[in-house]
């Protein structure tokens, strides 16, 4: 920060910390308009956000507007595992501010996880702050949390598609018995995980055999397929970039989905999008999941994000309507 921008900041810092003068208590609201009239817009912005952050009187004259676009305090989670309930997801978002919902959405038979939820604060800065640090561990799983109404912002905000493929790792050789937290304490040591593991039971919890990874970066996951045959506690496991997991489909499940719909991450409808006539008025009705982020529909019926290959795709092809195969 150079020295007059630094000064500047100090004295509109000592400007809002110091006690009124009788001078200030005799000015009317249209005499302090006059002043701020004459300032730039930066002037105003240094001064309003040293004030909200100092004064709890100007913090909710802010959020008293910035609240009014429910689309700022609206998040979407995917990546969830099967067992993480609504209250899970409360108790993971509510340290970031005031919770006015938090929702998991469930398969009606099962009652399991459909693999995402929403949640929706109070205030759009406790959204702000939740979203400084996207990808969460729940459950023994590291999930991404985005606005709702990212629309084609992509994974994580990034707006940035081209390197998905390039991120994603595929591993196969995994026991049963291995667990989610096994995994994501090993591959982590190769850099910071976005998204995963994948490749479980909805039932049972236990491993299918494969997982999916999602690095943020290439690094990362270039890191972690150097070497692509490891050994975890004792099974040797076989790790490689998720599109050479597809073509050589070392056990990789089928990719057709719940009631046929394409499952974009290998393995069958854990965590695609469910068919609309599942879930409750609501959470949708006609338009899909409209009350959860107004998302559009397609193909007959099914609720899709309108971005590439995503919320859920991790290592295959998009989603497709039903009825389309």
């Amino acid at each position: 920060m150079d020295a007059s921008k630094k000064r500047r900041n100090e004295e509109i810092s000592a400007c809002i910390s110091s006690p009124a003068t009788p001078e200030q208590q005799n000015l009317s609201t249209k005499d302090v308009q006059k002043i701020l009239e004459s300032f730039t817009h930066a002037q105003l912005l240094g001064i309003v956000k040293k004030a909200a952050v100092t004064h709890p009187e100007v913090l909710d004259a802010v959020r008293s507007i910035a609240d009014r676009d429910h689309s700022q305090r609206k998040l979407f989670i995917r990546g969830l595992r099967c067992d993480t309930t609504s209250e899970g997801l409360h108790s993971i978002f509510s340290p970031y501010g005031d919770l006015d919902e938090a929702v998991v959405i469930t398969d009606q038979a099962s009652g399991k996880s459909r693999g995402y939820g929403f949640i929706t604060f109070k205030h759009v800065d406790g959204a702000l702050l939740a979203l400084k640090e996207p990808s969460k561990k729940i459950d023994g799983r590291m999930t991404v949390t985005q606005l709702a109404a990212a629309g084609r912002c992509g994974p994580s905000g990034t707006g940035v598609p081209g390197d998905v493929a390039m991120r994603r790792i595929y591993i196969t050789g995994i026991p049963q018995e291995m667990s989610s937290e096994c995994l994501l304490g090993h591959f982590s040591t190769y850099g910071e995980i976005e998204e995963g593991p994948f490749g479980f039971d909805k039932h049972t919890g236990k491993s299918k055999g494969f997982t999916f990874f999602a690095y943020k970066t290439e690094e990362s996951a270039k890191a972690a397929v150097l070497h692509p045959i490891k050994n975890i506690d004792g099974h040797q496991i076989v790790c490689k970039y998720s599109g050479e997991g597809k073509k050589g489909n070392h056990g990789a499940a089928p990719n057709v989905g719940v009631g046929g719909i394409q499952a974009s991450i290998g393995f069958p409808g854990n965590d695609a999008l469910p068919p609309l006539t599942t879930i409750g008025s609501q959470y949708g009705g006609p338009r899909g999941l409209s009350s959860h982020g107004g998302f559009p529909q397609v193909g007959g019926g099914v609720a899709v994000f309108p971005h590439h290959q995503h919320p859920f795709s991790i290592g295959g092809p998009a989603l497709t309507p039903i009825g389309s195969r």
